[in-house]
Order: C-alpha cells, then sequence, then structure tokens
C-alpha cells in the first residue's frame, strides 16, 4: 500500500500540483483579461472620444489625447498587477512542488528524529 501511494504521490500528485498552478495562471489571465488588455493597450478610455468639428479640431484632439492617456495608465497598471500575480503564483508554485516532494519524506525522517531524542 505504501508503494502505491509513493506511485501517486511522485506521479500523479505532481500532476496535480502542476494543474493546480496551471489553473492558476490562466484564472490570471482571465480576470484581468489580459489579452484584452494587450489588444486594447493604446484606445482611449470606455471609448470615450470626441467628433471632429472645423471649430473644435483643437479640443478634439486634446479630449482624445487624454483619453488615450488614462486609457494607457489604467491598462499598464493592470498589466503590471497581472505580472506582479503571475509571479507569485509561480514562486508559491515552486515552493508547493518542493514541500510536495518532500512531505512523504518528512513523514518517515520526523517520527524518526523524535524517538532519537531531537528537540528544536
Amino acid at each position: 500500500m505504501i508503494f502505491y501511494l509513493l506511485k501517486w504521490w511522485y506521479g500523479r500528485g505532481f500532476g496535480w500540483v502542476i494543474e493546480r498552478i496551471d489553473q492558476n495562471m490562466l484564472n490570471i489571465g482571465r480576470t484581468l483579461a489580459v489579452k484584452v488588455l494587450l489588444k486594447t493597450w493604446l484606445t482611449p478610455w470606455k471609448q470615450i472620444t470626441t467628433t471632429t468639428t472645423i471649430t473644435n479640431f483643437m479640443q478634439k484632439t486634446v479630449d482624445n489625447l487624454i483619453s488615450r492617456l488614462v486609457g494607457f495608465f489604467v491598462r499598464t497598471f493592470m498589466l503590471i498587477t497581472a505580472f506582479v500575480w503571475a509571479i507569485c503564483v509561480m514562486i508559491f508554485g515552486a515552493i508547493w512542488l518542493a514541500v510536495w516532494a518532500f512531505i512523504p519524506a518528512l513523514i518517515i525522517i520526523l517520527p524518526l528524529l523524535y524517538v532519537s531524542g531531537v528537540s528544536l
């Protein structure tokens, strides 16, 4: 039975952990709509634009430029947030994989340390 547990732990168990990390990475992309943010990075914020007439050309240019700048900064902030979140998921995922690999060994080592009288 122990061999079946170890076979699962280091086989399908590792696959399960990697799948969870992958799902978290996909959720970041879906939650923050990274593809949409990249496609619309320089478009006006909430599609707010001013129509052109002969008398308000400068007004239209300034309004559209400000709308694009607001959109650029908001989307950049969201993309940076997604990047930081993805880095955190990768770091904690690597830690989780490392801990996952050593848990069966700890089940054997910790009782041996206790019996031998090692204290922290």
